[in-house]
């Protein structure tokens, strides 16, 4: 499964890349804003978004773009859940076992999500 990373600060946005290439994910890449996340979007099958970044409190427009436009799976990284206004998101995932937990729930749900989208086109 292909993760897009979308974080601004380097030091977390690699821990979260160590945890999750450890866990059998490929990286797509690492966005520090809402313009690279979706650059890089078309690349991935899910994502983990702060959601606040340096431009701004933009991971849930982000989440909505990226979703709307690729239908990527979403984790949500933040300290502050009440930012999310998708309850049903997973939020800042503190440690390695719960960033691979959320991970792969999100990735679960992608696939879910792509073969139902298949089958309405046969």
């Amino acid at each position: 499964m292909r993760l897009l990373i979308v974080e601004d600060e380097p030091g977390i946005a690699l821990v979260i890349e160590d945890v999750a290439i450890d866990a059998g994910f490929e990286i797509t890449g690492i966005a520090g804003n809402m313009s690279e996340a979706l650059e890089l979007g078309s690349e991935a099958d899910i994502a983990i978004i702060d959601v606040r970044l340096g431009d701004g409190l933009t991971g849930p427009s982000i989440a909505r773009a990226l979703f709307s436009g690729f239908g990527l799976g979403v984790v949500y990284f933040t300290l502050n859940p009440g930012l999310i206004e998708n309850p049903e998101g997973r939020a800042k995932p503190a440690s390695p076992e719960r960033i691979v937990d959320a991970l792969s729930m999100a990735a679960k749900n992608a696939r879910t999500h792509r073969v139902a989208s298949r089958s309405t086109f046969h």
